[in-house]
């Protein structure tokens, strides 16, 4: 069977990370880390929750062409490094992507077979209060729900 990327988007704080752990419960997928300059949240950890690099790190991926997909969101860079993603397939795992929907069109530009699938919050109100109780210092509420907004139409 050949293997393709599974495509999870949803605007920031639909649910995206809950649903894919769930998903990757029995094994048989694998997550892609993604890249980030953005620092991170209490209890998140390097290579396992994200790559958390520096802007001159992910800037210089960018350069190398060694991204299968990135974009400034808000105010970081957030991408999937083609090795972490070609690696999965040709182990032969479906590689799941959490991404947000820009990364999602790039990604099935590249990856023809690629299954985009989008969650949507329960309500605009609850997606609000998701994303006010994310707000550490890392997170820039009134941006997020901006794309929110333009992402669920």
């Amino acid at each position: 069977m050949e293997c393709f990327p599974i495509i999870i988007s949803a605007p920031s704080g639909g649910g995206k990370t809950s649903i894919v752990s769930r998903l990757l419960e029995d094994g048989k997928l694998s997550r892609v880390i993604t890249a980030t300059t953005r620092a991170p949240r209490k209890g998140e950890k390097n290579g396992k929750d994200y790559h958390f690099w520096s802007e001159k790190q992910f800037e210089n991926a960018v350069k190398k062409d060694e991204m299968a997909e990135w974009a400034k969101v808000h105010v970081n860079y957030y991408g999937i490094p083609k090795s972490s993603l070609d690696k999965l397939i040709k182990r032969g795992k479906h590689p799941v992507l959490v991404i947000d929907v820009q990364g999602a069109k790039t990604v099935k530009k590249i990856y023809k077979n690629a299954v985009s699938i989008f969650i949507t919050p329960p309500s605009f109100a609850e997606l609000k209060k998701r994303i006010a109780a994310r707000n550490d210092g890392t997170t820039d509420v009134k941006a997020r729900l901006e794309s929110a907004k333009k992402e669920l139409k």
